[in-house]
Order: C-alpha cells, then structure tokens, then sequence
C-alpha cells in the first residue's frame, strides 16, 4: 500500500515536471536592444529604432499556421478577452467597419492611455503596422509573422518618441515588453488550441 502511494506521488511529480517543462520551452524573445541584421520592418525614418526614443522587440514560436494567427490577431474586438493589456473592447469611429484593415483607425485603452491608432500596413498573413499620433506620444507597432516549418513565428517591435516615452523609460521601464509578451503567447495559447480543432 505505501509502495503505491509512493509511486503514485512520483508519477504526479514527473507529469508536473513535464508539464513545467513544456512551459518553459515556449521559444519567446524580449529585448529592449534593436539588431539590424535581423530586422523584418520597413521602418518610417521618424522610427527607425536606431533614432527613436525607445524600442521593444517581441518574438514567438507558434505552432499553427499563419492563417490561423493572422485570424486571431487581427480580430481587434476580442483583445480584450485574452489580453489583460487591452483594458476595454476595441472600437471603430467608423461604425460601418468591424475588423482591421489598411487606413483602418481604431479607439484601443492600452497601460491608461486612449488611443486611436491607424493601420498604416496591411498584408494579410503576413505583417500589419499602424501607427499612433498623441501631442505627447507617437509610436510605430509592427507584427510580422514568418512561416515556419512547425507553424510560424510572431514578431512584434514598436519604436516610440515624445514625453510618454520619456516617463515610460524612467518609471515602468519593461511594461510594455512584459505586456507585448503577455499578448504573444495568449496568441499562441489561442492559435494552437485553434490549430488542433
């Protein structure tokens, strides 16, 4: 009897180290550090990281195909639900539109701050960016997807200018590259539980 509790604990102990390892080998990448040789981004010059005022780089290995990440992504209106960055529904001033696309402006509550980003780039499958106009904030937001042999890859940089960025620095240096992580893999959480049907 004791020699089958035991080997009941052990068989729970290695299902929870698996499980905890499997966790753990969520290929992500966080750096505040901007590589040129690597870069996927036509950058606009106002942000190009190697002249803005800050820039994060988010990177994530997903195993589902582009099409299925690109679905999720650019389902703006669902954010929310999934993503605790995204403090209320996204909405459209234009009541006429409902998802994302090129010159799509959209109303997002994102870290406090209101904003009404435009899409600036749009290829379905493949990269989006808009971009971010505030008197005291103006920011470029990128995601590429590159495909892999096992799914894709999700990258998302943003490169930022103006007084927010400068208090962003000094007092909540790594939130948004915790944040933009956070949103990676509740994609790649969604996507993949997407993928297997």
């Amino acid at each position: 009897m004791k020699t089958n509790i035991i080997l009941i604990s052990l068989m729970m102990l290695n299902i929870r180290s698996s499980i905890l390892a499997q966790t753990d080998t969520v290929k992500s990448i966080m750096t505040k550090k901007y590589d040129p040789s690597t870069n996927l981004v036509d950058w606009p010059e106002e942000f190009n990281p190697t002249k803005s005022k800050w820039f994060v780089y988010n990177e994530i290995e997903i195993n589902a195909t582009p099409e299925v990440v690109w679905q999720i992504l650019t389902d703006a209106t669902k954010w929310h639900t999934y993503y605790k960055g995204v403090q209320s529904p996204v909405t459209f001033p234009d009541p006429s539109v409902t998802t994302l696309g090129k010159d799509v402006s959209f109303n997002m509550h994102t870290m406090g701050l209101r904003l009404t980003p435009v899409i600036k780039e749009f290829v379905p499958n493949q990269r989006m960016a808009w971009e971010v106009r505030r008197k005291d904030l103006t920011a470029w937001h990128t995601w590429v997807i590159v495909p892999t042999p096992y799914g894709c890859r999700l990258i998302t940089p943003e490169s930022q200018n103006g007084f927010l960025t400068f208090m962003q620095k000094v007092f909540q240096p790594n939130k948004l590259l915790k944040l933009h992580d956070v949103w990676l893999r509740s994609i790649k959480y969604r996507a993949e539980q997407k993928q297997k049907g």
